[in-house]
């Protein structure tokens, strides 16, 4: 955890999929994205077993210091990545279509890209709120 960090929000579950295996997490604070497979963590082992991923039921809750400093400290022990804000060139988000999956592409100024594919519209539709909050100034709607 980074000095003056502190929890965003983030969701996880079913409609988000890495590498085509359904049951994945994306979660911001003021300084990161954090990306979590649950197949590797399952949720009732994670962040408390939170109803669908959410934190205190919610995309973005407000949490104390200390709740948020809890939260932190979780995402980096079982993260899958953690990409800071200055290494990111660009979030790409696309809403899933009628018979395609929608995606968001998060490109680091390296040029490596982070795949998270979207299964339903209301999971564009988080991830767009939540990284608009995140880093507005790099987020780009398909």
């Amino acid at each position: 955890m980074e000095d003056g960090e502190e929890f965003v929000g983030g969701f996880a579950g079913g409609f988000l999929a890495r590498q085509y295996i359904p049951g994945y997490g994306v979660y911001a604070t003021t300084r990161r994205v954090f990306g979590v497979a649950l197949t590797s963590t399952p949720a009732r082992q994670f962040l408390g077993g939170a109803l669908a991923g959410f934190v205190q039921g919610e995309l973005m809750p407000k949490l104390s210091k200390d709740d948020s400093n809890r939260v932190i400290e979780e995402l980096d022990q079982k993260k899958e990545f953690a990409l800071h804000k200055d290494e990111i060139s660009q979030i790409e988000i696309k809403k899933p279509g009628m018979l395609s999956t929608g995606r968001m592409i998060i490109t680091s100024k390296a040029g490596e890209k982070t795949h998270i594919s979207l299964r339903y519209r209301v999971a564009f539709e988080r991830l767009r709120d939540l990284m608009k909050a995140f880093y507005p100034e790099v987020v780009r709607l398909v």
